[in-house]
């Protein structure tokens, strides 16, 4: 058998190699695991921060699916929600984007965005489709923070929103709330973001004005409330003012600046202004410059308030500061003292208090001279229908001479007391009559009156009697007389004849005694001679 195989040959042997080599098995678990590192590295570098923020409630918040938007930007998503340990509020934490983690400062800001109605504005509306979401505002500047107080609200204003914020001094907030307008010649170039209470009383009011009308306010520039509808019932009488009907409805904020003046340096960013009640406040001419004066009055000053005018002959000077009272348990008796300032300014005359020793010397003999001449302060009416009292400064010539008291604290002028005390006073001095006893005597001197009266006609009646005769017989007399008297004294009567005839004598005598006076003014030696000695 050919096929058959040699019995004869040797079989071969097998090499035994005792090296160890890598299987190229193992290269793809080996790929897998440095690329899932690779992957894993990228995802951790590119990963960006985590930040805490606690809201009051977690109310549409849920984890992995609620998104982080800035400007509709997604820049995160939240990534867990928290009880916080004192189970007071929800502690959110959201994961960001990476490209904003060098915007995490203290002046970012978080809220949830939802429907809202406030002031006057209507937001969040997109959620009612899109659900949801957190809002984000960053900041350039600040300090690094991860953990963040969620606002409750929205902010009024972003940090890159161009303007400025000012800062409003305010006796009390109003009607005004946070996104009230702020108006410039009726325009709404901003509006209040905040407001916060002071330590040292009032509050202060942050606004808003957008750029480019933050150039209008500047150092001259006056703030004023137009919220609502302003009723006025003061010495000046009955004002009703109003704005537009959003600011009577929403409260809102004017300003300017006075007549022929400009607004002044740019004011700065945060710069402080006071908010006036009304534009007639905020406008009216001011000075710098004030005296403080103190009034004594002793009647009734009901109706006189702080802030009541302090007029000069119908010209504004001043304001009441502060009517007090004052009781001398001594004498029982009261006084009012109403402290006063008057602005110099507005009576072309320095200040008394703070200047230098030349001036309030001069000042002093000037306020002097008008007491002398009789300057002195009363209280008047304002208003009758409000009752307003003001105090009125005039001359009173015809008052008893005073002086100003300049040595016991506060200068005190002169007073004289109203028409209505002096009324008062007489009242009670006529009061204090024995009205009953002079009643009582005036009533016997009138029966007393009566009798004498009586006596009188009795003794006229009596004489009338006794005299007629007489007095009959008298007149007889007397025509006798005039009729013989008239007879003398006739034209014709020979009296009248003799009598002209002597006056003819006595003018031919007094013409002999004219040419006699001639002609010795002409020959005085006649005297002693006689008229023959010249010859004649």
């Amino acid at each position: 058998m050919a096929d058959q195989p040699h019995i004869d040959e040797p079989l071969p042997e097998a090499l035994l190699d005792e090296r160890r080599r890598v299987s190229l098995v193992w290269l793809i678990p080996l790929v897998a695991l440095v690329s899932a590192i690779w992957l894993g590295y990228r995802a951790y570098e590119q990963q960006g921060p985590l930040v805490s923020i606690s809201f009051r409630t977690a109310e549409g918040l849920e984890a992995g699916k609620t998104r982080v938007r800035f400007k509709d930007v997604d820049v995160g998503v939240v990534e867990a929600i928290e009880l916080t340990p004192d189970l007071g509020k929800v502690q959110v934490r959201v994961r960001l984007a990476a490209n904003v983690g060098h915007f995490l400062n203290d002046q970012a800001r978080f809220w949830v965005v939802r429907p809202r109605l406030s002031g006057g504005r209507v937001s969040g509306l997109e959620t009612l489709l899109g659900g949801t979401y957190i809002g984000a505002d960053f900041a350039l500047d600040g300090v690094e923070r991860r953990v963040f107080e969620g606002l409750e609200t929205p902010p009024i204003v972003t940090a890159t929103q161009p303007g400025k914020v000012f800062t409003l001094h305010a006796a009390s907030l109003g009607s005004l709330s946070e996104g009230s307008p702020v108006r410039f010649r009726g325009i709404e170039v901003g509006r209040v973001v905040g407001y916060a209470l002071r330590e040292q009383g009032g509050l202060d009011v942050q606004v808003f004005v957008d750029a480019p009308h933050d150039a209008q306010v500047g150092v001259n520039t006056r703030f004023w409330n137009v919220s609502g509808v302003g009723l006025t019932l003061d010495a000046s009488g009955i004002r009703l003012n109003s704005d537009s009907l959003a600011s009577i409805l929403l409260g809102g904020i004017a300003f300017g600046t006075p007549d022929g003046t400009g607004p002044g340096e740019p004011a700065v960013e945060g710069a402080g202004f006071q908010l006036f009640a009304s534009e007639d406040l905020a406008m009216e001419r001011r000075f710098l410059q004030r005296e403080m004066w103190q009034l004594a009055f002793t009647g009734s000053v009901r109706g006189l308030l702080p802030g009541a005018p302090v007029e000069l002959r119908g010209i504004r000077i001043g304001d009441v500061r502060d009517v007090q009272l004052r009781l001398d348990m001594n004498d029982l008796e009261t006084q009012i003292p109403v402290t006063i300032a008057i602005e110099p300014g507005r009576l072309g005359i320095a200040p008394a208090v703070g200047a230098q020793d030349g001036a309030q010397s001069a000042n002093r003999a000037l306020w002097d001279r008008l007491v002398a001449n009789g300057l002195r302060a009363q209280i008047k009416t304002a208003n009758l229908l409000t009752g307003a009292l003001y105090v009125d400064l005039d001359f009173y010539p015809d008052d008893a001479p005073r002086e100003i008291v300049w040595d016991e604290g506060l200068p005190r002028l002169p007073t004289v007391p109203t028409a209505l005390d002096e009324l008062r006073g007489l009242l009670t001095r006529l009061a204090r009559l024995p009205l009953d006893r002079m009643g009582d005597d005036l009533g016997k001197s009138l029966a007393a009156l009566h009798q004498t009266m009586e006596s009188t006609n009795a003794l006229l009646q009596r004489l009338d009697r006794e005299t007629v005769s007489e007095l009959s017989k008298t007149l007889e007399q007397t025509r006798v007389t005039l009729v013989g008297l008239e007879k003398v004294l006739a034209p014709n009567s020979p009296l009248q004849a003799e009598a002209s005839r002597v006056l003819r004598e006595l003018g031919a005598a007094a013409r002999s005694f004219r040419i006699m006076a001639d002609y010795l003014e002409r020959h005085p030696e006649a005297l002693i001679r006689g008229k023959g000695a010249n010859g004649q």
